[in-house]
């Protein structure tokens, strides 16, 4: 180990010069080469006693007595200036969300939980705390759980960066989704969306748009000429990166049916940066009167809604119904998860099940013989008549007891003599439990 205070020396014009101040120089056992630490002092006692308590700090934060400095710095910084340093961060990775409203939502949470639970400093947060606060808000369990990984991720990342040695909510439970699910959505039958389509004006080209194609509200407002493709073999809606949920350029193909109608909507000679829909995408208020004004039930007797974003689980449906395969109708809706697209997204109760089913082929060769042993108040009255095997057949070798009451099975005299007096002696060892034959 090496701890030396001196000051250090450095060329400046060809002259050999030294600093004014002194400067710890150590190196501890694991420590490949020397460091430097300035003491800002020019006293040489004082720097001596200063080098001193550094080192015994030093020893103490490798011992674990003492926290970090940077630990212990942060620990009396408010709350607010670690969030506002995460924000920051977050935006110069790219993570802040499509136009920062990812920072937005996420600082309105945390800055709610500040408030409400009273943290003002690293050591106010505990699990108790947030438990407390969840208790006393009626919040629906999913919301309770986008709070939760809110401040989670905010306090994993203090973490990372060494401002906090634990994350004080990482043993907080999220609470249960199952059951507690406030907004159902469900698919837009044919004949709803017909009505719907042509009910509601300049909104029924974006409404029959987003259920054919699956995009997203967002996606269509910031969807422009330029990113449409009418003519050609393949026409299609180009999803650029900074639009898609997924930050991945995706290409939409488009049925013969979207292609018409927007042809027939589309202005003369459209810029390609002037917008698909110049009038907006309608808001939920919106679709609710449009749904009313069409005869259309915005919430079904099951609670189940009809808002905007159920036309994305029209366009799932529509494709499961036609007989899509699930991969593909998993990269038509661009999820990462064919889960998603199976379980959340395709509405079961427009699949048609009971129509499958009864057009399912029969087996065959079943129901006489199944009409034969069920008839009557009892079972196995009666049963099904097989024709009488041969000699050697074994394709159809019929029912055991016809064959050896008949004698169709081959069987010398000593065989015979012995069967006979065993079923006569112990009636249990006969086959048919009982005296009389079958038939």
């Amino acid at each position: 180990m090496i701890l030396q205070v001196e000051k250090r020396r450095f060329r400046r014009k060809g002259k050999l010069r030294e600093t004014r101040s002194y400067y710890l120089r150590y190196r501890l056992d694991e420590m490949p080469t020397d460091r430097w630490r300035s003491l800002h002092c020019t006293d040489k006692q004082a720097a001596d006693k200063l080098a001193r308590d550094f080192l015994e700090q030093l020893q103490r934060e490798r011992a674990g007595i003492l926290e970090p400095k940077l630990v212990r710095d942060s620990a009396k910084t408010p709350l607010k200036q670690h969030f506002e340093c995460y924000l920051a961060d977050m935006a110069g990775r790219g993570r802040d969300g499509r136009d920062g409203r990812g920072a937005f939502l996420l600082s309105s949470r945390v800055e709610k939980l500040l408030a409400e639970c009273g943290w003002k400093v690293s050591a106010d947060i505990t699990a108790d705390s947030f438990v407390a606060w969840r208790a006393r808000n009626d919040l629906a369990p999913k919301t309770a759980n986008h709070y939760l990984q809110a401040v989670r991720g905010w306090l994993s990342w203090m973490v990372e960066v060494g401002r906090i040695k634990a994350n004080p909510l990482r043993s907080v439970r999220k609470a249960e989704e199952r059951g507690g699910k406030v907004r159902v959505r469900r698919a837009f039958s044919d004949d709803e969306l017909r009505r719907l389509v042509e009910g509601s004006g300049p909104r029924g080209i974006i409404y029959f748009t987003a259920a054919r194609t699956g995009l997203r509200s967002d996606e269509l407002r910031q969807l422009t000429w330029g990113d449409v493709t009418l003519d050609g073999a393949a026409p299609r809606f180009l999803v650029r990166e900074h639009v898609a949920k997924s930050r991945r350029e995706e290409s939409v193909p488009l049925v013969s049916e979207v292609v018409d109608a927007l042809r027939a909507y589309q202005p003369p000679h459209p810029s390609p940066a002037d917008p698909v829909f110049p009038s907006g995408i309608p808001r939920a208020s919106r679709v609710k009167v449009d749904c009313e004004r069409n005869g259309i039930a915005y919430r079904d007797a099951s609670g189940r809604y009809a808002d905007f974003h159920s036309l994305r689980y029209t366009f799932a449906t529509f494709l499961a119904r036609n007989g899509v395969s699930p991969r593909l109708t998993m990269k038509l809706m661009r999820h990462r998860d064919p889960a998603t697209t199976a379980k959340v997204y395709t509405d079961d109760t427009l699949l048609m099940a009971e129509q499958v089913v009864k057009g399912l082929p029969a087996l065959g060769g079943c129901t006489h013989g199944y009409a034969q042993i069920s008839v009557g108040t009892g079972q196995n009255l009666s049963v099904p008549v097989a024709p009488m095997p041969r000699a050697g057949d074994t394709e159809n070798p019929g029912i055991i007891g016809e064959s050896m009451k008949s004698g169709a099975f081959p069987m010398n005299s000593a065989k015979k003599r012995n069967w006979s007096e065993r079923r006569d002696s112990n009636p249990r060892h006969s086959p048919w439990q009982g005296d009389a034959l079958p038939g």
